[in-house]
């Protein structure tokens, strides 16, 4: 028996039930969401198919495309002409982009050109290294629509496995309830994000899988000197860190806050040890910043870079803050298709709940901690608005702060835990049921609002299937079923990790009166 009450092996287990609800609702965005209904996902397809034969394109040097606004001048500074196959060049798929009321039924049906095209695109700044497997699956594909669902289940399944990977850690180390700000981290969103041609999805949950690693490691610093937690770090943290550009600020930070945290002393201990594990994570990481920093240095120039220190800029940060916080949650499509006000608010209110009560009870720690994170998230997300998306009159996606977030839930979720099972540990389990209550409400109506959206268009009615002008493959019953599916799966884990510790913490009180 482990320090959690888990049997040796256990862990894996409990980390696999947690994570199949996710995949199944995962599976379901990936077939009913309309292909290229995501931000820019269309030019991440291209960039993948272009680095499936290491092919990162040619500096674009014409004028700027579309209306030649500010965006697409910003744009055209970045940009890159990649060379794609014409049977794979996604040409027509954001026909529905901006224009909810109109549904997906303006697709391309097929693709018939067999000669190669040149595409410009915009994301020729973007850490190009997590394209290459993502190309490859493009190989099988013989049409764009086919070669964004292949993508989409391999995000979907590599997202998937990072998520598997932190929680068996987080499992192992603190036991199944730790596992309690998980399920409140892991927005729609996140889900989204994981089911999309983009990298997005593996910058948050490999975030999460190192969250986990420092979260243990804050309470219990012997388990970083496991080889099997040192190469979780390289794999997860590798992930991060060629992710996306925050996310090797993310990695970087997380990995910060161990250093002040667990203490100087204790790291040199293991660097002294010389152990096989140790350097082999240490140098892949190592490799992986530095294939980052080259990568920055030549090709991310981007023109209209706004200043930190804008007064307006400020300004409008504050009042564009609350779309922040819903496009992190439940914000799908381009950014154009929202959940109603009452599911964001579901979630805000279990948030607020969750983090505020953990704050209350936390040890001092655990408080700095927690609020520094928070002031560190928001001066990340200013910083990135201010320099990057300000100038060009455009706004900071909550996405891009999914990764940094993930730490909070995750500690709030540990401390609320343990400060409530030394009250009354069905007090915790009760946590657990509001949570089992909440969060599968807010991810079932997610995927069928978005559904809907595409269906029949966000003014069309709300029993939208017998009206449906746009269905996905074998029609919408059966991935709103496979959803549904998902969302009950995900509360009965939910309460079923919420009552396993506390009738072992109900036992064990009666052997000590025994006793």
């Amino acid at each position: 028996m482990s320090r959690s009450g888990h049997r040796a092996g256990g862990h894996w287990g409990s980390a696999g039930v947690f994570v199949v609800p996710y995949l199944i609702l995962m599976l379901s965005w990936a077939f009913s969401n309309p292909p290229g209904a995501a931000p820019d996902e269309p030019d991440h397809l291209v960039k993948a198919i272009g680095m499936s034969s290491f092919d990162i394109g040619s500096k674009y040097t014409g004028a700027a495309v579309g209306n030649g606004g500010i965006g697409q001048q910003r744009n055209a500074s970045i940009s890159r002409v990649i060379t794609v196959p014409g049977n794979l060049a996604p040409v027509g798929y954001t026909c529905y982009a901006f224009r909810t009321d109109t549904s997906a039924a303006c697709l391309s049906k097929t693709t018939t050109s067999t000669t190669s095209r040149d595409v410009v695109d915009p994301l020729g700044s973007y850490p190009a290294f997590l394209y290459v497997p993502m190309g490859w699956v493009t190989a099988l594909a013989s049409t764009p629509t086919q070669a964004f669902l292949l993508v989409r289940l391999f995000c979907a399944l590599v997202c998937s496995l990072l998520l598997l990977l932190g929680a068996a850690h987080l499992v192992r180390g603190l036991g199944r309830r730790a596992l309690l700000g998980a399920f409140v981290g892991l927005t729609p969103m996140v889900v989204f994000s994981s089911s999309v041609v983009t990298t997005s999805g593996f910058e948050i949950c490999a975030a999460f899988a190192v969250a986990c690693v420092v979260v243990v490691g804050l309470r219990r610093p012997e388990t970083l000197a496991e080889s099997g937690t040192q190469l979780l770090l390289a794999g997860a943290g590798g992930t991060l860190i060629l992710s996306r550009q925050l996310g090797a600020v993310t990695f970087a930070l997380l990995m910060l806050l161990l250093l002040v945290r667990v203490g100087p002393a204790f790291f040199l201990r293991l660097l002294r040890a010389h152990r096989p594990a140790l350097v082999s994570a240490v140098g892949i990481l190592a490799l992986c910043g530095v294939a980052v920093l080259v990568w920055e240095r030549a090709y991310d120039h981007p023109s209209m870079v706004g200043s930190a220190l804008s007064g307006p800029a400020l300004g409008s940060f504050a009042l564009k803050s609350y779309s922040v916080l819903e496009s992190g949650v439940a914000q799908f499509g381009w950014l154009d298709t929202a959940v109603p006000p009452w599911v964001l608010a579901l979630w805000i209110m279990l948030g607020v709940l969750l983090i505020g009560a953990a704050a209350l009870l936390a040890p001092r720690s655990d408080r700095l901690t927690m609020l520094v994170w928070f002031l560190l998230l928001l001066l990340i997300a200013y910083f990135t608005y201010a320099t990057v998306f300000f100038t060009v009159d455009a706004g900071l996606q909550g996405r891009h702060l999914l990764a940094f977030f993930q730490l909070i839930p995750l500690l709030a979720g540990v401390v609320l835990v343990e400060r409530l099972d030394q009250l009354d540990s069905a007090v915790t389990a009760r946590f657990f049921t509001l949570v089992a209550v909440v969060m599968p409400v807010v991810q079932v109506i997610s995927l069928y609002v978005n559904a809907r959206r595409y269906a029949v268009g966000s003014a069309g009615p709300v029993w939208f299937l017998p009206a449906a002008a746009w269905e996905p493959p074998l029609g919408w019953w059966p991935w709103l079923l496979l959803g549904l599916i998902g969302a009950v799966w995900l509360g009965r884990n939910i309460i079923m990790f919420g009552s396993m510790d506390a009738t072992k913490s109900k036992e064990k009180e009666m052997a000590d009166v025994e006793r």
